[in-house]
């Protein structure tokens, strides 16, 4: 081998020429198999095309029921169970009746609204079975009117005459206050939007008609939570602050309460307050029975634990009726609290009311005369500090000293009573009736027995002069006189 033929490099085309070939061999093979996968992905996506033309689209859910991939026919059969022997319930207040499908003639045509659903659907989109076709179908249906109406005559709840209108809220008292309460609803129901809402709920093929929840029944003008309604409620209740309350001496009556003042208010319909006026004069008229004491006649327990029957005097307390009824009426329209004095006719210093509602105008200090045994007795405070022998009125003369409930109503001294022959001096004069009273009679020498009945004085009870002193000294105007006899 020469010098150049030593230096030369070999290089063999055949190999290069293999490698092409192979190469363009799996090229070719490649593009054979992609068109060969195209082609069937082509033909599948387009025979599910035809398949969906045909068939509602994945996810498609009709009237709560899921129609993926069914046939209009299939649909139809399945609407139609669904729907066979269709009924509609109506809800009253008071009850329910049911409406079927052959009461009314109804006739559903569910095909022609399938077929719009269809329709409205892209064959195309197959695949997308993320999708969701919640679908409310629009049943295209009729029914005979007049069978509805028919029917809808024999339910006695749409009987106009049998009806009754709804009542407006109620203000009553309750608990101490007043509040407003809602009125009989009643039962009247509006036929014309009735038959409206009946007629839509059957097209729209519902099962049930709440006839109240959608508003048939007519309601009252005025609702419970109107102004008009707050405002008698406030007002109302400001009225009742108005209480009473009478000082009969240091003890506080209670004349108008508010549970009083509650019976007192009327409410009209138009919710205006007044204040019943005869109410309130019945109302202090019993007051006034119940509480005043005089001309009463009393049952009195004696020194000795024995009762007598004291006849009705002048003695205990009255109210002056009349001019106590006009400034009541103001104190309650006041709405404050008011405790005062009331004008009395006559008044005395006790008025106590026991636990058991009774009145004790008379106290535990008082005087007893017991006209029988001719006797004084004097209590302070329930004790005994006087018991003294005494001459009463002259009997024989018809002169007796009178007897009954009486209070001291003169408390004097060196005073010259007049009345007999010649005006007679004495240190203690203590007068409870007209000119008579307790007084000392320094002139006899004798007290008690029956002095009284031959020589007796003209009225007045004698006493011996230590016990009219001691009398003076202990009695006060006001102080109960009991005189009595066995």
């Amino acid at each position: 081998m020469d010098e150049q033929e030593q230096g030369a490099v070999f290089v063999d085309e055949k190999a290069f020429t293999d490698v092409d070939a192979k190469k363009k061999k799996r090229r070719k093979r490649f593009i054979i198999v992609f068109s060969v996968l195209a082609f069937i992905l082509i033909a599948g996506y387009f025979s599910m095309v035809y398949v969906a033309s045909s068939h509602f689209n994945p996810g498609t859910v009709i009237d709560g029921v899921d129609m993926s991939f069914k046939t209009l026919d299939e649909a139809e059969q399945i609407v139609g169970e669904k729907y066979k022997g269709y009924e509609i319930v109506i809800k009253y207040r008071d009850g329910e009746s049911t409406v079927k499908a052959e009461d009314i003639g109804l006739e559903i045509d569910v095909r022609s609204s399938l077929q719009d659903i269809m329709d409205s659907q892209s064959p195309f989109e197959w695949f997308r079975f993320d999708r969701k076709y919640d679908e409310k179908a629009e049943w295209k249906l009729s029914y005979n009117e007049q069978l509805l109406e028919s029917f809808l005559e024999n339910e006695t709840r749409l009987d106009p005459d049998k009806m009754k209108a709804p009542e407006q809220p109620e203000i009553v008292y309750e608990e101490g206050e007043f509040k407003a309460v809602e009125g009989d609803k009643g039962n009247t129901i509006d036929l014309d939007i009735f038959n409206e809402k009946l007629d839509s709920h059957i097209r729209a093929m519902d099962t049930e008609f709440d006839v109240d929840a959608d508003g048939c029944y007519t309601v009252s003008e005025v609702s419970l939570d109107s102004s008009v309604i707050n405002h008698c409620v406030e007002k109302a209740n400001k009225m009742l602050r108005g209480e009473v309350s009478y000082l009969y001496g240091e003890t506080e009556v209670p004349v108008i309460t508010k549970d009083d003042i509650a019976d007192l208010i009327r409410i009209d319909q138009f919710y205006n307050i007044t204040l019943d006026k005869n109410m309130l004069s019945v109302k202090f008229e019993t007051f006034a029975n119940e509480h005043d004491t005089l001309y009463q006649e009393r049952r009195f327990k004696t020194h000795d634990g024995k009762f007598v029957t004291i006849p009705p005097t002048y003695y205990g307390w009255e109210i002056n009726r009349e001019g106590e009824a006009e400034q009541l009426l103001k104190d309650i329209c006041s709405q404050k609290k008011v405790v005062r004095e009331p004008e009395f006719n006559s008044w005395e210093n006790v008025y106590n009311i026991s636990e058991n509602g009774g009145i004790d105008d008379i106290g535990n200090s008082y005087a007893e005369v017991d006209l029988s045994n001719q006797m004084v007795y004097l209590f302070i405070n329930g004790e005994l500090v006087l018991s003294t022998p005494c001459v009463t009125g002259n009997v024989s003369a018809g002169m007796s000293t009178p007897e009954g409930l009486y209070e001291i109503l003169t408390h004097a001294t060196n005073v010259e009573l007049t009345g007999g022959e010649e005006p007679v001096p004495v240190d203690y004069w203590m007068r409870f009736v007209r000119g008579i009273g307790f007084h000392d009679a320094t002139w006899r020498w004798d007290f008690g027995g029956d002095i009284y009945y031959y020589n007796g004085s003209h009225g007045c009870v004698n006493l011996p002069y230590s016990a009219a002193q001691t009398m003076f000294y202990y009695t006060y105007i006001g102080m109960p006189v009991f005189v009595y006899w066995r």
